[in-house]
Formats: C-alpha cells, sequence, structure tokens
C-alpha cells in the first residue's frame, strides 16, 4: 500500500493510503466529484514540501528545482 498526499484548492492537505491514488482517495471515502477540488497530489508524505499561498490560493514547492 501507498501513501499519497492530497493538496487541495482550499489550501488543506490530506494523506491517504491505497495501491492506486484512485484507490486511496476511494478508501478516503471521496468519489468521483471530489477530483474537481483537488489541486494535485504526490506519492508520499510530501506536505512539507509545499505551502499554500492564501493571496494566490496557490501551492508554492518549498524546494523548487534549479
Amino acid at each position: 500500500m501507498n501513501t499519497y498526499t492530497l493538496f487541495w484548492l482550499t489550501g488543506k492537505t490530506e494523506i491517504v493510503k491505497g495501491d492506486t491514488p484512485e484507490e486511496a482517495m476511494t478508501l478516503a471515502g471521496y468519489g468521483g466529484g471530489a477530483v474537481r477540488a483537488l489541486d494535485f497530489y504526490g506519492r508520499g508524505d510530501i506536505k512539507d514540501d509545499y505551502k499554500w499561498n492564501a493571496e494566490q490560493r496557490t501551492w508554492d514547492n518549498v524546494h523548487p528545482l534549479v
């Protein structure tokens, strides 16, 4: 089972587990409609790699590639 971090358009993060991102979201109780409120997801517990920019309503990468 894999761990995924969900980054929501509201600025919240959530850790879910499943064999695939789709299964992890389903096991967490989310249906297909929830995808519209999801900004992006990443494999692993990566919530500390991004910071919510409330002014621009975007996620900023804390460790951008140079």
